[in-house]
């Protein structure tokens, strides 16, 4: 199920302020494109956007994650970055693109707030709050990309994996998170026996809780030790912009 194809389903009464990026706006500003925001829930691995397709729908999650995914001529994919209620979806709109070369699915269901694109450009074209937030995000997931690239190259196995579970955990709200193995190995481009070794590794020494698809991180402290400094470096670049942004308001 693409996420063109996506129907409103069991999302009334979802708040917009549960996404940053909306809990920014203005009250004017989200009171103005509130009607063009439709809520949505969205299983795993629905596809919000397909490679070289038309974005029809951007999407604002205010639970779960969605995953900006590369792929190469033999369908090999890798996690490039990571959406959850701090970003928004099709960000090819938002640089006047109708399009891009990657897939973003939704990696653990997710709770969004979507737009057609068309309205997103109709409300660009205000120039207002939206736009200097969105360029804050833009900039997070370029670092995000860059960051992963230079992960993917020279970290181990178990950081990657350390990492990508963390990163998970900062945006569900649930303790536990529904994603296989065979998922995550995709995610972070290995094959599935090299995983479970890891996996078994953080279970056995009590990292994570793994059953039956369900994972849940036990010693938060613990996993970061075993994860490499990429998602420090990520995480330290959002709080930078975050804090940028709260000055800025105090300021005027």
């Amino acid at each position: 199920m693409s996420g063109q194809e996506a129907r409103a389903t069991n999302g009334r009464g979802v708040d917009p302020r549960a996404n940053r990026l909306l809990r920014g706006l203005s009250d004017a500003d989200l009171d103005r494109i509130r009607p063009a925001l439709e809520p949505v829930q969205l299983p795993r691995p629905t596809e919000l956007e397909g490679a070289n397709e038309q974005v029809r729908f951007v999407y604002f999650p205010t639970s779960g994650v969605a995953s900006i995914v590369a792929i190469d001529d033999s369908g090999e994919t890798v996690d490039t970055a990571m959406i959850g209620r701090e970003g928004m979806t099709g960000l090819a709109v938002f640089l006047g693109a109708a399009q891009s070369p990657v897939r973003t699915i939704v990696q653990v269901p997710l709770t969004a707030l979507r737009m057609e694109a068309h309205a997103l450009r109709e409300e660009l074209a205000r120039n207002g709050s939206l736009v200097t937030l969105l360029q804050r995000h833009t900039q997070v997931v370029m670092i995000t990309m860059a960051q992963l690239i230079l992960c993917n190259r020279t970290h181990r196995l178990d950081q990657r994996a350390a990492r990508w579970l963390l990163q998970v955990d900062d945006r569900v709200d649930e303790s536990r998170f529904s994603v296989t193995q065979e998922f995550v190995a995709q995610m972070i481009g290995v094959q599935r026996p090299a995983l479970s070794v890891a996996m078994r590794q953080f279970k056995d020494a009590g990292l994570i809780r793994y059953a039956r698809g369900q994972i849940s991180i036990a010693d938060r402290d613990g996993l970061l030790a075993r994860s490499c400094g990429c998602i420090n470096i990520i995480a330290t670049e959002a709080r930078r912009l975050e804090t940028l942004e709260c000055a800025q308001d105090a300021a005027s």
